[in-house]
């Protein structure tokens, strides 16, 4: 083979792998890169210290978040050997486990939740945040939706927020967020791991693309540097964390001890996020419009919306006495909207007392029919009418009453039933003042479409636009119908005829 030994253990040829020294040099040197990147940020890693002791020493933790990758970071702030309590890992799975490459929670549907709007707010919802909290947010682009909107989140509540990115890969990257902010847009502190676009620092010879990340480098170690400074404040105050040991350093007993401890504490700080969730007030929702479209109610506007000029209560009258009187009925629509969904919000502040809302004429013709007599009891009926329209005579029931609890009535003859006059009527439409009695044309309200026909009958009655309806003279004193009082006489004596119903 050209002279060329062969390396029975490496399937390469040995004089074609002296190129190879040369990739490894370069990968080894651009990681000191990385090293001078961080050692140039030590004023801005001791600032994120800093916001980290506060938070530890008021009894509080860090929020550590990362997606994708950037989950190696937050698993490297804690729990492991050299760390300690006071970091709250978020790591969700379905953003972060690779695993399976392909295939159920495979690598697609990870980068697919990364860009899920809102799926930041639903993982925040499990935690009682307060402002003596701290966030670390890693992602090497700052591009992704899901680690902008944890940024997002955490500053709404008052969390200051450390952000780890690699600047240059950021400002090569689109955001996915549609006004185009970015991760380090929504953080107090700014970290960058050194690593350039595209994150791969190495080009080999014949191929088409680079390998070699760097940001997992540049990225641990600021957060190594991040967490020895933490541990140096946390002493100093009088308060050493209790770091994860290993054996090899203190012994069996001792790590032991260590790791109960330090686990006890975390559980004791994770507490305090879970003993008042829910208990804060939620934001009140947005108004939803109305359905109909139709305004609210003010002070200025009026309380009637049927585009006419009349007090509440005739109103409420003339409702009544299309509904027989009865206070139930349609006749209290004055005191309500006018599709009686619900009560007026605006105040009646132009009340006035119930006599003087009621026209003069309306009232003397109403307080006689107010004022009527009870109906007296008809003495029992002796005689009835069969089919053949003779008389037979009936025993004297005395006082047997019906099952309604109304005594018995004698059929009268017609020359017996008293004719009551026809009564004026007050709601004939008024006269037009021009001398000629022509009705005048008054335009239909705003609200025509909205009103139902007994609405718009009142409106045309009042407005002289329709004639008032004849006085009925089918009904007796006693409010039966002339009708039903000859089918009753011709059903003979059955009592539950048509003829004994009101």
């Amino acid at each position: 083979m050209n002279g060329s030994k062969v390396n029975l253990w490496h399937p390469l040829l040995v004089g074609v792998s002296d190129s190879l020294p040369s990739v490894i040099a370069d990968y080894l040197d651009q990681c000191r890169s990385l090293l001078d990147t961080a050692v140039a940020q030590e004023e801005t890693i001791a600032e994120a210290a800093s916001l980290f002791a506060e938070t530890i020493l008021a009894g509080r933790m860090v929020h550590c978040f990362g997606s994708g990758h950037s989950r190696i970071l937050v698993e490297e702030m804690w729990p492991r050997y050299g760390s300690f309590p006071g970091f709250n890992p978020i790591v969700e799975l379905s953003l972060s486990f690779h695993n399976l490459v392909v295939g159920a929670n495979g690598q697609r549907q990870a980068m697919f939740l990364e860009n899920v709007h809102g799926l930041a707010a639903r993982i925040l919802r499990n935690y009682d945040l307060s402002p003596k909290d701290t966030a670390l947010v890693a992602s090497s682009s700052g591009c992704n939706l899901v680690p902008i909107e944890m940024a997002e989140e955490f500053k709404r509540r008052g969390v200051k927020v450390v952000a780890i990115i690699s600047k240059a890969h950021s400002e090569a990257s689109r955001s996915q967020r549609r006004d185009g902010r970015k991760l380090q847009d929504f953080a107090d502190v700014v970290l960058d791991t050194g690593a350039p676009a595209g994150d791969a620092m190495i080009e080999v010879p014949g191929l088409e693309t680079p390998v070699g990340p760097g940001s997992t480098i540049g990225g641990c170690m600021l957060i190594n540097a991040i967490k020895v400074e933490v541990a140096a404040l946390l002493t100093e105050a009088g308060k050493p964390p209790t770091v994860l040991t290993a054996p090899a350093l203190v012994g069996n007993e001792k790590a032991s001890q260590l790791f109960e401890s330090a686990y006890d504490e975390h559980a004791r700080r994770l507490a305090k996020l879970y003993a008042h969730i829910g208990e804060a007030p939620a934001e009140a929702p947005a108004a939803r419009p109305r359905r109909d479209a139709r305004p609210e109610r003010t002070e200025e506007r009026p309380r009637d919306d049927r585009g006419q000029e009349r007090g509440p209560e005739r109103a409420r009258d003339d409702r009544g006495e299309r509904s027989g009187g009865r206070d139930g009925g349609r006749g209290r629509g004055g005191d309500r909207d006018p599709r009686g969904a619900r009560e007026s919000v605006a105040p009646r502040e132009s009340a006035v007392p119930r006599e003087s809302a009621v026209p003069r004429e309306v009232r003397e013709v109403r307080e006689p029919r107010a004022e009527r007599p009870q109906r007296e009891e008809r003495a029992p009926r002796e005689e009835t009418r069969g089919r053949t329209g003779e008389r037979s005579e009936r025993p004297d029931r005395g006082g047997e009453r019906s099952e309604a609890g109304r005594a018995p009535r004698r059929m009268e003859e017609p020359s017996e039933r008293p004719q009551r006059a026809p009564q004026p009527q007050a709601e004939s439409a008024p006269e037009s003042s021009s001398g000629g009695g022509a009705p005048v044309e008054v335009p239909k309200p705003a609200n025509w479409d909205r009103m139902d026909d007994i609405e718009r009958r009142l409106w045309l009655r009042e407005n002289g636009q329709a004639p008032a309806p004849a006085p009925r003279s089918d009904r007796s004193e006693g409010g039966e119908r002339r009708g039903r009082e000859d089918r009753g006489r011709d059903n003979g004596n059955r009592r539950g005829g048509r003829g004994r119903r009101n």
